[in-house]
């Protein structure tokens, strides 16, 4: 699944999000370009932190180059009130990508 895919399905799935409190943040460390344009495009309406000149949110995350590649895996967290990460997936290879479907099930069971 492409990250433009997943992100469309999480944007579809945004009003169940938002119900549920959960605040989607998406980042990039493709070129501005890049994202900005997907936002644009395609109605993604959550933010997007862009971080193509500054590496160290995906090195934070412990996500930065497993493959190789000097980018950050494909990840996805669920970080509760407190600030602690409550359940994570982290990119299997590079072009492994975590469904929507898969996330928005995470949340439901930290309910």
């Amino acid at each position: 699944m492409s990250c433009k895919r997943q992100l469309g399905e999480l944007q579809q799935s945004k009003k169940l999000l938002d119900e549920s409190g959960v605040q989607v943040l998406a980042i990039s460390t493709d070129n501005l370009d890049g994202p900005m344009g997907m936002v644009a495009n395609d109605g993604i309406e959550f933010p997007i932190l862009y971080t193509s000149l500054d590496d160290s949110v995906p090195h934070l995350f412990g996500v930065f180059d497993l493959f190789g590649d000097g980018l950050a895996a494909a990840s996805v967290f669920l970080v509760d009130v407190q600030g602690d990460i409550v359940w994570q997936s982290i990119g299997e290879n590079p072009t492994h990508q975590v469904s929507a479907e898969k996330v928005i099930e995470q949340v439901e069971l930290l309910k």
